[in-house]
């Protein structure tokens, strides 16, 4: 019998019922009069437990037997008001940091030979722009026996060049990549690289292709997509007929290398998308080549004009969104595999079903989703040899940095960043999706400091994605999507 209110939030799917259980993590089917019953609590201010025993006598036997056995395995508890948020690998991250890296990216130069609009180093954002600072070539051999020294435990590593623009820094790539064969000897080692492709050459071509290299491209779409962001430095001249035309040299002079190419296509918030789908689908010279979409940063941008996005984009994207669904399940769209917004499966795929089910969550201590442990997935140096989570956060910001090559980890920065959702811990616990959060310390860092209110103005937009992935992932599941 239940006598408090559970700690869940109710769902509807096309007329079928379902409910989030927060302290499990668990979705679970339910009939209508469940969900009426349920419903009826939530929206109760205050109420005894007298009166919830009063209204749950009044059910069918059936639904009472339903909701008897779903409180046997742990659902439909009511809220613990004594967690305390603090992430479980909180004493063992310094271990971890010791010899369990498995990849790091240099970040071999600030500057480069384009001027993208959106570019996180453009002007447009906050504390990032376009510098002439490069890696030396003392830091990068520095930062590359660092990784070897804490990476003991790691079967396979992976080093990537990033920038700016790496190939502005070909020959260091070079020597980095001699000296990481030479020490990592014996060990699984790989490369990568993001690049705008337009420094490309048939030497460096071969050379990428001979140790192995995977090779991301930023390319947007057809001449009018990516011509009107992607412009070369000092001029508005687009990009599109160099990058096209590196593409075939590839092709000429090592075409099995093509196949170690992907494409990254940012998704301008103004821009034809089907346009731009149709193209990677269709377009001779890319549609073998695999692409993964991603929108806009918006984070840190000094000025959103999302007032100024036409309503047709989200009338596109949408569509666009459910063909990849659709194909998803029935195949009915030969060749729809290298969409553009393939990358939603796959965000639903790591948040619905990699997600941990709890036959009850007993533990005074818990945390919220969507903070990885700072550097162990993605360590990324800068060109000083400051080490940060990622090449996604801010690196201008001393509260993002978890140590340098010279002095090591600073372990205090990561534990603070690993358990960033303290600074909003009152809020959070109130929140019915703290667990699926997708919010991690890059979207918390204002001013060189972790800031609750900025943490918080992304929670609107969270709690919608995340309703909106758990209806879609109920739906895909039903018609039988493939990858879920």
């Amino acid at each position: 019998m239940i006598d408090h209110i559970p700690y869940i939030h109710l769902i509807e799917v096309y007329n079928e019922k379902y409910f989030y259980d927060v302290n499990t993590n668990g979705i679970i089917h339910i009939s209508d009069e469940m969900y009426d019953f349920l419903k009826n609590l939530l929206s109760k201010t205050s109420i005894t437990r007298e009166q919830i025993g009063k209204e749950y006598s009044a059910l069918s036997e059936e639904c009472k037997s339903d909701i008897d056995l779903l409180m046997q395995k742990g659902f439909l508890c009511d809220k613990n008001e004594n967690i305390i948020f603090r992430h479980p690998e909180t004493d063992r991250i310094e271990e971890f940091y010791k010899t369990n890296l498995n990849m790091m990216t240099l970040q071999v130069t600030q500057n480069c030979n384009l001027r993208c609009k959106y570019c996180v180093y453009s002007g447009s954002y906050v504390n990032r722009t376009h510098m002439n600072k490069r890696m030396s070539v003392e830091t990068a051999i520095a930062a590359i026996k660092f990784f070897y020294d804490h990476s003991l435990n790691s079967d396979s590593v992976t080093i990537g060049f990033y920038g700016g623009e790496p190939l502005l820094e070909y020959e260091l790539i070079k020597q980095c990549v001699a000296y990481a064969e030479e020490i990592f000897a014996g060990k699984k080692l790989s490369f990568n690289m993001t690049s705008n492709a337009t420094l490309l050459t048939e030497e460096s071509v071969l050379f990428l292709a001979a140790h192995d290299f995977n090779l991301t491209i930023s390319l947007d779409g057809p001449a009018n997509i990516q011509n009107k962001n992607r412009i070369f430095a000092g001029s508005n001249r687009g990009t599109y007929e160099t990058v096209m035309e590196k593409l075939d040299m590839v092709k000429e002079i090592c075409p099995a290398f093509i196949k170690k190419i992907s494409f990254n296509a940012v998704i301008d918030l103004k821009q034809d998308v089907s346009c731009t789908s149709e193209f990677f689908m269709s377009y001779d010279l890319v549609k073998e080549i695999g692409v993964s979409g991603n929108y806009v940063d918006v984070n840190n941008l000094k000025e959103l004009e999302q007032d100024d996005v036409p309503p047709e984009f989200y009338a596109n994207s949408s569509y666009e969104v459910f063909k990849v669904y659709l194909n998803s399940c029935t195949n009915l769209l030969k060749g729809y595999d290298y969409s553009l917004y393939n990358f939603h499966i796959s965000a639903l795929h790591n948040q619905m079903v990699e997600r941990n089910v709890y036959n009850k969550h007993k533990s005074c201590y818990d945390c919220p989703g969507g903070q990885c442990l700072p550097g162990i997935q993605r360590l990324f140096v800068n060109v000083d040899g400051r080490m940060f989570p990622c090449e996604r956060v801010n690196e201008t910001s001393d509260i993002l940095c978890i140590g340098s090559i010279q002095e090591g980890f600073n372990i205090k920065n990561a534990k603070n960043l690993l358990n960033v959702a303290k600074i909003s811990e009152d809020e959070c616990k109130r929140c019915w999706c703290y667990k699926m959060c997708e919010l991690c310390c890059g979207k918390a860092e204002n001013n060189g400091k972790l800031d609750k209110g900025k943490r918080l103005s992304f929670c609107k937009t969270s709690r919608f994605s995340i309703e909106e992935n758990i209806k879609n992932y109920i739906t895909l599941k039903k018609y039988g999507c493939r990858t879920l």
